[in-house]
């Protein structure tokens, strides 16, 4: 099978490079998060579930699955009022775990390292940043006393907050200014810095060795 086709990488290169600029916006747009409501965060989010429903592929089945869990997620990030909500944090990480599984499993099938493979794998990455995030918000929401040092009691102000340590707490920078308390926020930090230097590590060395192996294969071509 082509690694060219729906379930390689190279076909869906672009989409690829468009989910990686999404999250990487959804970042930078986070100093806005009380500006109209937490409008412009919320068409971020938005956009960033539009282009994971196109990295889900065009095979019927992956289509399906991401409709079913993308479309309510994005129907949920334009609600006004109490955003984010306890659905729309659930149908996210449900979202992005999904995308997440779904570009680990093309890696894993078409180990060929192009810029695709790149920005991919980068994807993975940041997505567990959000995942986390959302996940935190989720704690936060049923347990309020789980973290100290946040900037303020309202919704936008601790989603920000919690955005923020999460992607601190992937690259185990610890600053300190926020801290879990709670044991579900404490249980969800260790295993976010866990999970994110175990991926760094493996990510590194598959380019590495799919590298290689594509350099020992060229002269045989």
């Amino acid at each position: 099978m082509s690694a060219a086709n729906d379930h390689g990488l190279s076909g869906k290169g672009g989409v690829y490079h468009v989910l990686l600029a999404s999250l990487l916006l959804l970042m930078a747009l986070q100093p806005f998060a009380d500006v109209g409501d937490g409008v412009v965060v919320r068409v971020g989010l938005a956009g960033m579930l539009l282009a994971s429903m196109a990295a889900a592929g065009s095979r019927r089945r992956l289509f399906v699955i991401g409709l079913v869990l993308g479309v309510p997620a994005v129907g949920l990030a334009f609600l006004p009022g109490a955003i984010p909500t306890v659905a729309d944090g659930f149908l996210t990480i449900a979202m992005l775990l999904f995308i997440c599984f779904v570009i680990l499993r093309r890696i894993a099938r078409h180990p060929v390292v192009t810029a695709a493979t790149v920005s991919a794998s980068l994807v993975v990455y940041l997505a567990f940043g959000v995942i986390w995030a959302k996940a935190y918000w989720l704690v936060y929401h049923f347990y309020p006393d789980s973290f100290t040092g946040l900037s303020g009691s309202g919704i936008l102000d601790v989603q920000r907050d919690l955005f923020y340590y999460s992607y601190v707490t992937l690259a185990t920078l610890g600053y300190g200014d926020i801290n879990p308390v709670g044991p579900e926020a404490r249980s969800l930090a260790i295993t976010e810095a866990i999970v994110g230097q175990l991926y760094l590590v493996v990510l590194v060395a598959g380019l590495v060795g799919m590298s290689l192996s594509q350099r020992q294969r060229r002269p045989d071509q």
